[in-house]
């Protein structure tokens, strides 16, 4: 967004697969993966883009390679049960292990929501935490869509199950416990739940906080309605604004960090959605936490696939007042957040001093930015 070039992620898996090995020995490229689908349509030198889960169909797609077989273009692998994902051969970065798959919320912009739901067994779960603290890893991730519907049907939660699972992960003895998403519906209608996993890691004891990704995305209803009906459910999506901020109290009370993602640009949207964001952002300013402003992806495995992705050059003034208003709410934690986070960093003193360094840095490179964008200006 402001203009210093091209994502890194993406330059360097253009320099990757344009790497002189590869240009030498020309083997057949293969890329899957959560992103994959950002390369399908895209002038890219790769020979198959492979979207869905893995386990089941890419080993007999390599076979099929391998033996000159005609492979199409992309290809799109089948689901596998809960009891078939495997359990990992080595550590994961930042410890993930994943609890299940699937969403069964339904959202329009999303493609986890596209699976079917289902969850690994508790034993191969605590395979894989093992198999990452044998290998030196100290803190565990736990993944899936919403953590805290481990073991249930759906919309109806056993809470029973999800405090098993932190029980015997906890039991395992790693250093710290988080889980990657929880929707703030399932906390908002199950607040008893998160104190009792609280106590269960031993926040305030064993660790200072615990993290989760969650997905605020608006501050409109109409959108809400519009494009995640039952993000809200058992609520209906008039009830949002309170939903999300009832679970904010209740993050500060148990020392939770939340990262949340607003998706700018839906279909739909208009100034007036985003004036209701905006001002659902300044409500939440005074809880410690990230904001992460995303503009809407197509992605092709999703109901808005076929629609057009949202750029810059869409943004209404308020689009831009917001993503300040972020940046702000984000420069604002920033010293809070390292003081938790750097409870999982394993650096030493001359490292944690550097992050000091880069957040000073921080708050003074991107001031110019963030004054523009809260004028409702472009950031240059």
């Amino acid at each position: 967004m402001i203009g210093r070039g091209e994502p890194h992620n993406r330059s360097k898996f253009l320099a990757l697969i344009n790497h002189p090995l590869i240009k030498e020995h020309k083997p057949r490229l293969v890329v899957g993966g959560m992103g994959a689908w950002e390369l399908v349509g895209e002038d890219v030198p790769v020979d198959h883009v492979f979207l869905g889960e893995g386990e089941g169909d890419f080993p007999k797609i390599c076979r099929s390679i391998i033996n000159g077989d005609e492979v199409p273009k992309v290809i799109r692998g089948t689901a596998v049960a809960g009891g078939n994902i495997p359990v990992n051969r080595g550590p994961t970065i930042a410890g993930i292990v994943e609890v299940g798959r699937g969403c069964w919320r339904g959202c329009s912009f999303c493609s986890p929501s596209m699976r079917t739901l289902r969850y690994r067994p508790l034993d191969k779960i605590l395979d894989d935490v093992t198999v990452n603290l044998k290998a030196g890893q100290r803190d565990i991730v736990l993944h899936s869509e919403d953590v805290f519907t481990y073991g249930s049907s759906g919309a109806k939660l056993d809470g029973e199950k999800v405090k098993k699972l932190f029980r015997e992960v906890k039991r395992l003895g790693p250093r710290t416990v988080d889980i990657s998403h929880v929707s703030l519906a399932t906390v908002y209608h199950n607040q008893d739940l998160l104190r009792e996993v609280s106590k269960i890691v031993g926040i305030g004891r064993d660790q200072k906080y615990m993290s989760a990704w969650v997905g605020i995305e608006t501050g409109s209803c109409r959108i809400l309605q519009m494009h995640m009906p039952r993000k809200a459910a058992p609520e209906n999506p008039e009830n949002w604004l309170e939903i999300v901020r009832d679970c904010y109290r209740l993050f500060g009370e148990e020392s939770w960090l939340p990262v949340a993602s607003l998706v700018l640009g839906l279909p739909g949207e208009t100034a007036d959605d985003v004036l209701q964001t905006i001002e659902l952002v300044e409500s939440l300013k005074d809880y410690t936490g990230l904001l992460m402003p995303l503009f809407f992806s197509s992605m092709s495995e999703t109901r808005l696939g076929g629609t057009t992705s949202f750029g810059k050059d869409r943004a209404f003034p308020e689009h831009w007042e917001l993503v300040g208003l972020c940046l702000e709410y984000n420069l604002r934690h920033l010293k809070a957040l390292h003081r938790f986070y750097s409870e999982r960093m394993t650096a030493g003193p001359g490292v944690h001093a550097v992050h000091k360094g880069i957040t000073l840095i921080a708050d003074v490179a991107m001031n110019k930015y963030l004054k523009r964008m809260k004028r409702g200006e472009p950031p240059n």
